[in-house]
C-alpha cells in the first residue's frame, strides 16, 4: 500500500506520551523522539509548510508518520471513555418446502457506548487487537488500519472466537497533517470510517433476519395448484401414539386431519407453521401446498416411528 501520511504529525515526548506538533515547543525544544527509530526530532513550525516533526539528523525513516498516527489513534481511543459504533445490518433468505422464498433484514442503528475498561495490545491466544474494550457484559475489539488491514487469517480467527470487532479505516483519509480534534472526530465520535469485521450480537441479528425472511415467505402467494379431477383422493394414515393423523392428497393441496389432542395438536401446529399451512375452520383440518408433500410425510413418519397405512 502506498504511504499516505506525508508528514509526521505526532511524536513521543520524554514521558512516553504521544504529542501533536501543535502542542510542543519549536525545534529541538519539543524534546520528542521518533516512534519508529527513537531518534531525536525537531518540531518544524514554520509559515510555509504544514507543521510537522522531522528527524534532527535529516535522515527521515520510512513510515514514521503512519506509525505515529496509529499510536495517536490508540491513545485517543484509550482516553475517550466511549465511542460511536457503526450501524449493523444482517440479511437472511428463507425458502419454504413449497418453494416460496423470503428475504429479511435485521438492523441495529449506530449508537454511542461507554467504556468500563480499555486496554491496548492485549493478547488473546494468537490474536492481539489494537484496543480491547469492555462495556457491561460485552467485550469489543478495535483494529486501527493505517497501512495494514485485518487480513483473512485474522478475520477467521476473530470469527472463530466470536468476538465483536470493528476496524477503523484511517488509510482512506487523504490528509497531509493530522491534529487531535480531527483524529478524535474520526476515531471516537463518527461512524463514517468504521466497519464491522464481526458484528456485535450477530447470532441475535441472524435469528431476527431469518424470522423476518420466514414471515415474508409465508405471506407470499401460494404456488398455482393443478386442475381438479373428480377422483377419490388417496389417504395416508399415521399413528402418533394412539392418535391418528390422516393426510389426504387433493389436487389443490394436502389436507391434514387429526382428532382433538392438545399435545398432538400443538405438534401439528408447529409443523404447519414451517410448511406455511392454513387452518380451514369449515373442514376442521389444515391445508398445505402439494410441493410440501415429501417433507410433510417425512416429518410425520419421524413422529409415528413407522410408515403410514393406505386407507381406502
Amino acid at each position: 500500500m502506498d504511504i499516505m501520511n506525508k508528514l509526521q504529525s505526532f511524536a513521543v515526548d520524554k514521558s512516553g506520551r504521544i504529542r501533536s506538533v501543535d502542542e510542543v515547543a519549536r525545534g529541538l525544544q519539543c524534546d520528542c523522539i521518533c516512534t519508529c527509530c527513537g531518534e531525536k526530532l525537531i518540531a518544524r513550525q514554520g509559515d510555509v509548510r504544514e507543521w510537522h516533526f522531522a528527524h534532527a539528523s535529516g535522515a527521515e525513516c520510512e513510515g514514521a508518520g503512519e506509525t505515529a498516527l496509529h499510536l495517536a489513534a490508540k491513545q485517543v481511543l484509550l482516553e475517550s471513555g466511549g465511542m460511536t459504533l457503526p450501524e449493523i445490518t444482517v440479511s437472511a433468505t428463507e425458502t419454504l418446502p413449497d418453494g416460496r422464498k423470503g428475504i429479511g433484514e435485521a438492523t441495529r442503528p449506530e449508537i454511542w457506548i461507554d467504556f468500563q475498561t480499555a486496554d491496548a495490545e492485549k493478547s488473546f491466544g494468537n490474536v492481539r487487537p489494537d484496543v480491547t474494550i469492555e462495556t457491561g457484559n460485552e467485550m469489543l475489539f478495535i483494529e486501527i488500519a493505517v497501512t495494514h488491514f485485518v487480513d483473512e487469517e485474522k478475520r477467521q480467527a476473530l470469527k472463530k472466537m466470536g468476538s465483536p470487532t470493528i476496524e477503523i479505516n484511517l488509510a482512506s483519509i487523504e490528509r497531509e497533517k493530522w491534529d487531535w480534534a480531527f483524529l478524535c472526530e474520526v476515531v471516537v465520535e463518527s461512524a463514517l470510517y468504521k466497519q464491522w469485521i464481526h458484528p456485535l450480537g450477530q447470532e441475535v441479528l441472524e435469528r431476527e433476519a431469518r424470522e423476518a425472511a420466514f414471515d415474508v415467505a409465508v405471506a407470499s402467494p401460494l404456488p398455482e395448484t393443478p386442475t381438479f379431477t373428480a377422483t377419490k383422493p388417496p389417504r395416508l394414515r399415521f399413528w402418533v401414539g394412539s392418535r391418528m393423523v390422516d393426510v389426504i392428497e387433493r389436487p389443490f393441496g394436502l389436507a391434514i386431519w387429526s382428532p382433538f389432542d392438545p399435545h398432538l395438536n400443538e405438534t401439528i401446529k408447529r409443523l404447519m407453521r414451517i410448511l406455511g399451512g392454513r387452518w380451514q375452520p369449515k373442514f376442521k383440518n389444515w391445508l398445505v401446498p402439494l410441493e410440501a408433500k415429501s417433507y410433510l410425510l417425512s416429518e410425520l413418519k419421524k413422529l409415528s416411528g413407522k410408515p403410514p397405512e393406505l386407507v381406502d
